[in-house]
C-alpha cells in the first residue's frame, strides 16, 4: 500500500500530464474511492496548487494553466 503523500504527488503528476480527468478516472488510476480523490484535491489546494473543478457529466479536475 502506498502512502497518501505518494498518492497526492501521483495525482499532481496525472493532472500535469493529462489535463482534465474525471474523479472516477483518477480514483481508478490511484486505487482509491472518489471521496479520497476529493480529499487529495483539497490537499493540493491547501499547498497552493490551483485546481479547477468542473461539475457536470463531462466535468473533472484540471490544473490552472501556467
Amino acid at each position: 500500500m502506498t502512502r497518501p503523500t505518494t498518492r497526492v504527488l501521483a495525482l499532481l503528476e496525472l493532472l500535469q500530464a493529462r489535463g482534465l480527468l474525471s474523479g472516477a478516472d483518477i480514483a481508478e488510476r490511484l486505487g482509491v474511492d472518489r471521496r479520497t480523490v476529493r480529499r487529495y484535491i483539497s490537499v493540493l489546494e491547501d499547498l497552493g496548487i490551483p485546481v479547477i473543478t468542473e461539475q457536470g457529466r463531462y466535468g473533472g479536475y484540471r490544473l490552472v494553466p501556467g
